[in-house]
């Protein structure tokens, strides 16, 4: 099996989001690595949990204005 990667994106309006991208989606245009503010390998004894949960093992990098 392909590995796998949570991935937190920088979304349209700036905040994170999540997504899991099979490690064949890093050999894709440059642009969308710029969005890229966090991954983690994910071993089998993760791969099939939701992302809710994912988000919870795997934090959010810090938000620069939720501070305001």
């Amino acid at each position: 099996m392909d590995a796998s990667y949570f991935v937190w994106i920088r979304g349209l309006d700036g905040r994170p989001k999540p997504q899991i991208w099979d490690a064949d989606q890093f050999s894709g245009p440059e642009w969308k690595f710029r969005h890229v503010m966090a991954r983690h390998a994910l071993d089998a004894g993760v791969r099939g949990i939701g992302l809710d949960r994912l988000a919870k093992l795997f934090p959010a990098p810090p938000f620069p204005d939720e501070s305001t």
